[in-house]
C-alpha cells in the first residue's frame, strides 16, 4: 500500500476544473471535474445530504469502534499513552527551528509596512508552531527511507517547505479572521489590523497567501498543489458558512462540524495527506488515507476543545477574548449540547445572541448544563479516531509522537 506514487485513476495527473483541448487518442476532449473533494485525491469528509455519513465518522454514533479499548485518557490518569513520548515537539524541534527565518526570507518585500505586517507573527509571537510540528512528525512517520537517511533528502526538503506553506496559510487566515471578527488581540498581543489598519491587514494576509502559493508551485507536484489549493478553498467556504447559516442549521451539530472542518481541520487534513504524497506514497494508499484521516480527526478535536476553552478559561490565558464565538453569534458544541437539555437556549441561538443579556444568559445555561462535558466527549471521540489512524502509519517514534499530540490537544488549557 505504501508503494510508488499514483497519478489518478487513468495513470495521468488528475485535472482540476474544465480543460479544453486535451489530446486523448488523437482527439480533443472536454474534462469536467468538481473540486478535489470526492474525486480521488481527497475523500469526501461528509455525506452529500443531511445525516448521510462521509468518509470519516463525524459523530460517535457514526463510529465503528464502539466498545474498543480507549487509547487516550487525558482527564483520568492524565498521562501520555503507553510508549508515547511526552514531548512530541522535541522530536522535530531541530527541523522546525529555521522555519521562522525561512518564512521571513520568503516574505521579504521592499514596502516597509507590508514587510512588518506580513512578518508580524513570525518575528515575535510564533505561537506553538503546532501545524508545522504535525507536518514534520507526519513526514518522519511516512518516510520510506531509514531514519538516518530521511533528513536532508529531496522528499524531506519538500515536506519542510510544505510545513512552512501550511503555517503561512494558517497565519494569513488568522489575520483575515481578526479583521472580519473585529478582534483586538491574537496570541496575547495586538492583532495586525489594530497595529496598522484593516486595509494593511487584509493586504498582508493576501500577500502571505500569494507567497505561500509561490512556494507551493516550487514543489512541482500537481497532486499536492491541487490538495493544498482545496485547503484554501475550504477556508473560504468555512468563513461563508460562519457568515451565512440558515436559522435551523444553527442548531445542527453536523453543520457545526462541517464549518469546523472547513475553518480548522481542512488545512491540517490536507497538509497531512500532502505530506504522505511527498513522502512517496500514492494518494489512495493506506498510508496516505491514514494520514488524511488523522488530520481530519485531529483538526476537529482541536477545534472542539478550542470551543470548550471559550467557556472555561479566562481570556488572559487564551490569548484572545473569552466567549468570543458567542459574542459573534456562533453556536459551538458546548452550546448545542446544552440546548438539547435546556430549550431556553434555542431562541438565543436562532437570534445569534443579539439581544441584551443573551451572552451572559447563554454562559450561565451552558455552565449549568452538561454541554461542556458532552463537547469534551465529542473531542475525545475524534482524538481516538485520530489515534487509530496514527496506528496505521509505519511504527516508530514519529507515529507515536502524533498520538502524543492528541493527548496534548485534549488536555491543553490555552
Amino acid at each position: 500500500a505504501a508503494g510508488g506514487r499514483g497519478r489518478g485513476r487513468s495513470g495521468a495527473a488528475p485535472l482540476l476544473g474544465r480543460v479544453v483541448g486535451m489530446e486523448v487518442g488523437g482527439e480533443a476532449e472536454l474534462v469536467d471535474r468538481e473540486n478535489a473533494h470526492g474525486v480521488g485525491l481527497l475523500q469526501e469528509p461528509f455525506g452529500k445530504g443531511k445525516g448521510e455519513p462521509g468518509a470519516f465518522p463525524s459523530l460517535p454514533e457514526h463510529g465503528k469502534h464502539h466498545g474498543a479499548p480507549a487509547i487516550l485518557d487525558p482527564w483520568g490518569k492524565g498521562t501520555f499513552p503507553e510508549g508515547c513520548p511526552d514531548d512530541p515537539f522535541g522530536i522535530v524541534a531541530e527541523e522546525i527551528s529555521p522555519f521562522a527565518d525561512s518564512i521571513k526570507e520568503v516574505l521579504a518585500t521592499d514596502h516597509p509596512i507590508l514587510d512588518l505586517a506580513a512578518k508580524h507573527f513570525f518575528a515575535q509571537r510564533q505561537g506553538k508552531q503546532f501545524r508545522p510540528t504535525i507536518v514534520m512528525l507526519m513526514a518522519k512517520a511516512c518516510s520510506t527511507a531509514p531514519p538516518e537517511g530521511h533528513v536532508g533528502g529531496d522528499a524531506y526538503g519538500k515536506q519542510a517547505m510544505l510545513g512552512q506553506i501550511t503555517e503561512m496559510i494558517h497565519v494569513a487566515s488568522l489575520i483575515h479572521d481578526d479583521v472580519l471578527d473585529e478582534a483586538d488581540t491574537r496570541r496575547g498581543g495586538e492583532a495586525v489590523h489594530k497595529l496598522y489598519s484593516n486595509k494593511v491587514a487584509v493586504i498582508a494576509g493576501d500577500y502571505l497567501l500569494a507567497r505561500a502559493s509561490v512556494v507551493l508551485a516550487q514543489l512541482h507536484d500537481n497532486e499536492v498543489t491541487e490538495i493544498m489549493s482545496t485547503a484554501l478553498e475550504s477556508l473560504v467556504q468555512g468563513e461563508i458558512m460562519q457568515i451565512r447559516t440558515a436559522s435551523d442549521d444553527l442548531l445542527d451539530m453536523v453543520t457545526y462540524l462541517r464549518k469546523s472542518y472547513h475553518k480548522t481541520a481542512s488545512l491540517i487534513c490536507d497538509a497531512c495527506k500532502s505530506c504522505a504524497i511527498l513522502g512517496g506514497h500514492a494518494h489512495d494508499s493506506d498510508v496516505a488515507r491514514a494520514a488524511e484521516a488523522y488530520g481530519f480527526h485531529l483538526g476537529l478535536a482541536y477545534q472542539i476543545i478550542d470551543d470548550v476553552l471559550d467557556f472555561t478559561v479566562a481570556s488572559d490565558v487564551l490569548g484572545k477574548p473569552a466567549m468570543a464565538d458567542v459574542s459573534l453569534g456562533l453556536s459551538t458544541a458546548p452550546v448545542l449540547y446544552a440546548a438539547e437539555s435546556n430549550p431556553e437556549l434555542v431562541p438565543l441561538i436562532k437570534r445569534k445572541f443579539k439581544n441584551p443579556g443573551d451572552i451572559d444568559r447563554a454562559l450561565r445555561i451552558v455552565l449549568d448544563s452538561d454541554g461542556v462535558e458532552k463537547a469534551k466527549t465529542l473531542a475525545l471521540f475524534h482524538a481516538e479516531e485520530a489515534a487509530r489512524a496514527a496506528a496505521k502509519l509505519p511504527e516508530g517514534e514519529a507515529s507515536r509522537g502524533l498520538t502524543s499530540l492528541l493527548h496534548i490537544v485534549l488536555s491543553r488549557n490555552s
